[in-house]
């Protein structure tokens, strides 16, 4: 399990952001388009340059390049290799772990039948519905063995009856990984439904995070971002 810390980060709209998610929380960040949420979740990542300093557990990884930092990324649009089978976009994603064929294909069944896809594992992302390529994408993000799970509107693109089915699975899921996680989103019902810890982003400052959830005022934020 890993402590986040953000100290002072700037980046592009993003202002000092300073924030500390401890180990295990869901912490959901909640704003409007533009808000800088997404670009927060790219400078954890190592994928976009930034000021300010950024530790897991203590240890600051500025210095760390993506895959050395071991943080999981679902992005908004999936990006699952469209020529790749379910099974191959995991391993492609494995490619920097030090494992023997045995056991990766030990961890991707694992995996799979965790998040109950093993019956997609020869599929193509053209062959699967929206929530079965949710399901696919999430999947290749664990498969790393990630220290932080970073989650970028995953479920915008479904329908309210799909999206609400797999964000009670996703909650499922990192409660029993106990995976620190970031959940971006500018969806109100989606962000009570799922945080531990809820964080308000607006112009590129974080300006509250206040604990518990139901003290969190509701906002009027329904535009993607």
């Amino acid at each position: 399990m890993t402590e986040l810390r953000l100290e002072k980060i700037g980046a592009r709209v993003l202002k000092e952001i300073d924030l500390t998610v401890p180990e295990g929380e869901l912490f959901v960040l909640l704003g409007p388009s533009g808000a800088g949420k997404s670009t927060l979740l790219q400078v954890i990542a190592g994928l976009l340059a930034y000021e300010g300093r950024i530790f897991f557990n203590g240890d600051c990884i500025d210095r760390q390049p993506p895959h050395q930092r071991r943080v999981g990324y679902l992005f908004q649009d999936l990006l699952l290799f469209p020529h790749l089978t379910v099974r191959n976009n995991l391993l492609v994603a494995m490619a920097h772990l030090k494992l023997s064929r045995r056991e990766r294909q030990e961890r991707i069944r694992e995996l799979m039948a965790r998040l109950g896809i093993i019956p997609l594992a020869e599929r193509y992302p053209v062959q699967m519905s929206g929530g079965e390529k949710q399901r696919a994408a999430l999947a290749r993000a664990l498969a790393t063995d990630p220290r932080i799970l970073l989650l970028d509107e995953p479920f915008s693109s479904l329908d309210s009856e799909s999206a609400g089915r797999l964000r009670a699975e996703l909650k499922m899921h990192q409660r029993r990984l106990k995976i620190t996680t970031i959940f971006v989103t500018h969806n109100w019902k989606e962000a009570r439904q799922l945080a531990d810890r809820l964080g308000a982003m607006n112009a590129g400052r974080l300006t509250d995070y206040p604990n518990p959830v139901s003290e969190f005022p509701k906002m009027p934020l329904q535009r993607r971002g």
